[in-house]
This record gives structure tokens, C-alpha cells and sequence, in this order.
């Protein structure tokens, strides 16, 4: 009885916005039709919906509705990209190959701004004499905390559950560190020990969640602001092409804290006693509508969070299964002299193969390229599906070893030899561990 009692003194005590208590300034008004309208279509229509992620649990709803919002605008956006910019060629095309940052992503947002100025023009002309907008701002805020949070989590499952950096494989170990790219760098070195990669992803699991709950908010803001600079250094200085939706991310966290930036310098900095402003909740007169809100909030993350652990989880344990038994045809495989190489991955010719397990391998083009595929394995008709990264180019392989350093992959009546390339049987980068006491540094 006394924590239902609770629950509703804590929904009852919401914090409720009387929407004539203030009168904004001009600018102010233009600002937020500007912000609300842009805000609004990044969460809803720019393709990656995470707003969306608890209806994963129900996949004949989250996916058609997701593309739905987001179509129109892409379409949009490449048809004036082709004809007013004349992209032509791969920039011309929205394909998936792992990439946030590709230019008609940068277009996309573009087209976002542009509806938004329009937008807040007519807007501004047919709600002039509107005194404020602290209800619509408060729903705003509510939403863009959804969306905070859902990034955060996807983000921290992905790492608690680590899958998102894994440890090197054959070709990043056999590849000289200065030929590596400074993303293959950074990968090697997060995915080295998955413990630390783990430690990141509760930090950013935490942020997720506490920006969920309202008594907990601007604290869930605030680390997941600290979490996500970390990440954007990273992606801006790594050259990481996920830079787009990570600086939007770290945008919506510090625009949730926005409303308590004064009473955070006057708490943090001025060490006086003060209380946030920020409404957490939007207003609400009547209990029952206060009482749908924080329910739904609730709802909100149990099911994102059921729907991420699940299905991170699942890949998880879909690669420890992958690499207890290895490939059938594991090692670093070269193309013998004078044969034809092979066309996959966008046209790109390829002459190298590194498979390390029954589901993952790399692909080395003729200019030092690596291109990671998935593989699916029939070991009773000698079968290998190899496919690309993102789905773009998959070919059916039949393969045989007529010994145990050559492999011929055959396949639509033509055959391709390659020979093994020998690697060491032990890397100090994977075997040298932790050392609480060191007499001297162990460089290599």
C-alpha cells in the first residue's frame, strides 16, 4: 500500500506548466519553431529511428512505420541532390555499407534545416500573437529524452555485449600498424580487452537509463553528455563515420539539460543550495493523463531495453559460438600468380582473404582495402556464402582443400586458387595480458 501511496503522490507532484506564465521574446519564438521542427524530423524521419526501438519487439510494426516516415524525405533529398548538385555515381545512391556520414546523410539534414526555416516562416505568421510555447517545449524535451536514451542504450548494449569492437582478427594482426586506417587502430585497441569495452558500454547503459526517469534525468543528461563527447572525439579524430548521429546525440543530451544550465553553474560552480527548473514531464491537468505519461515512460524502457539486450545479446552469443569452432578453412589466404581476380563489394577487385571464423572474414582489394564479410558455411556440400558488409554483393562459393595450405573457391563455372600465407602461431599483442607489477616497460 505504501509504495502505490508513493507512486502517486510522485506522479501528482509533476510539475505542471501554466502555458500563459511567460512571455517570450520574438527570437525566442523563432528559435524553438526552428529547433522543434528540425529536431522533430531527425527523430522521426532521418532512417536511423531510435526513437522506434522499444517496437522492435514487434517487427511488423517497427519497420514498415520507420520507413514510411523516412522514405519521403530521403527520396526528397537524393532527387534535388542529383539535380541541383549533379551527384552522380555512388554519392548519388543511398546504400548501406556501415556509414552514417555519406553525403546525401549530410544532404538529408540539410533538407531537415530547410523544411524547418520554411516551416517556421508560415508558422511564424500564423501563430504570432501565441505569448509562449512551454507546453510544446516540454513535450519536446520529453521526446528528445526518449530519443537520448534509446541512443545511449543502443550504444552501451552493443558494447556490454561486446560485438561492436571485437578483438583483431588475422588481417589487422598481420598488417603492418602503420598501413592501418586510425578507425582500424581504434577498433584493434577498444576491442583488444572486452572488459574495458564492457565498462563503456554500462557508462553509456547508465546515461541511457537514468534520462529515462524523471527524478533521475538531467542526471542521465549530464553523463550522457560526458559519455558522448568521449564518443565524438573519437569519431572526429579516428575519422569514425558515424560522426553525423553522434554529434546529434551529444546535441539532444545538452539540449534535455538546457532549461538547468543555471542552476547547474549556481549548484556546481557558485556552491550554492539550488534545484532544477526543468519540467521532466509534459504538463498535465489531470491525474490520469500525469498517470498514462509516467507509465508509458516506464513501458518506454523496459521494452527498449528488453529489445536491445535481446537482440545484442543474441549476436553475442551467435560470435562466441562462431569462434569456439573454427573455420573449416581459418588462415590467411592469397591468389595464386596469373589468376583472375575476383569482382566484389561495389566492383572492387580483391586478391586476399583472411577467415577466422564460421561467420566472419576480411577481403583485401588491390589497393590495400579491407572490406569485412559475413559468411554462412555448409560443411556437408562444402558450401561458403560470402557477403558483404551491409548486404551490398553476395556470391555463392563451393570450396575444396587439396591441401592444407590451398584452397580453390569455385563458383558459376570458374575456379580460384589461392595459397596460405604463413602467420606467427602467437601474437604478444593477444597473449601479453595484465600485469599488476612491471620491472620495465614491454614495448614493441
Amino acid at each position: 500500500m505504501s509504495s502505490s501511496v508513493a507512486v502517486v503522490s510522485s506522479i501528482e507532484a509533476v510539475e505542471v506548466v501554466n502555458p500563459a506564465s511567460a512571455v517570450w521574446s520574438l527570437p525566442r519564438k523563432i528559435a524553438f519553431r526552428v529547433v522543434f521542427l528540425y529536431l522533430t524530423l531527425y527523430m522521426f524521419c532521418n532512417g536511423n529511428v531510435t526513437i522506434f526501438t522499444p517496437l522492435e519487439v514487434f517487427p511488423s510494426i517497427d519497420k514498415p512505420l520507420a520507413t514510411a516516415l523516412a522514405q519521403p524525405m530521403a527520396a526528397l533529398t537524393q532527387w534535388w541532390a542529383v539535380r541541383l548538385l549533379h551527384l552522380t555515381g555512388m554519392a548519388a545512391a543511398w546504400h548501406r555499407d556501415g556509414s552514417g556520414d555519406t553525403l546525401l546523410n549530410y544532404l538529408l539534414c540539410v533538407t531537415f534545416l530547410v523544411i524547418a526555416v520554411v516551416g517556421t516562416a508560415v508558422w511564424s505568421v500564423l501563430d504570432r500573437k501565441r505569448a509562449n510555447y512551454d507546453t510544446l517545449y516540454a513535450w519536446l524535451r520529453f521526446l528528445v529524452r526518449l530519443n537520448v536514451g534509446i541512443g545511449m542504450l543502443q550504444y552501451g548494449f552493443y558494447k556490454v555485449f561486446p560485438v561492436q569492437m571485437q578483438p583483431p582478427n588475422l588481417a589487422v594482426l598481420n598488417e603492418p600498424v602503420g598501413n592501418s586506417s586510425p578507425m582500424t587502430l581504434l577498433w584493434t585497441l577498444l576491442g583488444l580487452v572486452p572488459m574495458y569495452e564492457r565498462v563503456c558500454g554500462f557508462a553509456e547503459v547508465a546515461g541511457g537509463v537514468l534520462i529515462l526517469f524523471r527524478r533521475t534525468a538531467l542526471a542521465g543528461a549530464m553523463l550522457s553528455a560526458f559519455v558522448m563527447t568521449n564518443v565524438v572525439l573519437y569519431n572526429l579524430f579516428f575519422d569514425v563515420p558515424v560522426k553525423l548521429y553522434a554529434i546529434h546525440l551529444l546535441a539532444m543530451a545538452c539540449f534535455v539539460m538546457l532549461p538547468d544550465m543555471k542552476p547547474l553553474w549556481e549548484f556546481f560552480v557558485m556552491q550554492r543550495h539550488t534545484r532544477p527548473v526543468g519540467v521532466w514531464v509534459p504538463p498535465a491537468q489531470g491525474l490520469s493523463l500525469r498517470r498514462a505519461i509516467v507509465g508509458f515512460e516506464v513501458a518506454y524502457m523496459v521494452l527498449s531495453v528488453w529489445a536491445l539486450a535481446a537482440y545484442d545479446s543474441g549476436r553475442y552469443a551467435t560470435y562466441l559460438a562462431s569462434v569456439q569452432k573454427p573455420s573449416p578453412i581459418r588462415g590467411l589466404w592469397e591468389l595464386d600468380a596469373g589468376q583472375t581476380m575476383p569482382k566484389m563489394f561495389g566492383g572492387a577487385q580483391w586478391y586476399s582473404i583472411s577467415i577466422d571464423s564460421l561467420t566472419r572474414g576480411m577481403a583485401r582489394s588491390t589497393d590495400g582495402q579491407l572490406y569485412r564479410m559475413y559468411l554462412t558455411y555448409d560443411e556437408a556440400k562444402h558450401k561458403l556464402k560470402m557477403t558483404s558488409r551491409g548486404g551490398s554483393g553476395a556470391v555463392n562459393y563451393t570450396w575444396q582443400t587439396p591441401d592444407a595450405n590451398h584452397l580453390v573457391l569455385s563458383t558459376e563455372g570458374s575456379s580460384m586458387e589461392f595459397h596460405r600465407v604463413a602467420t606467427p602461431a602467437s601474437y604478444p599483442l593477444m597473449t601479453r595480458g595484465f600485469h599488476m607489477i612491471s620491472e620495465w616497460g614491454y614495448e614493441r
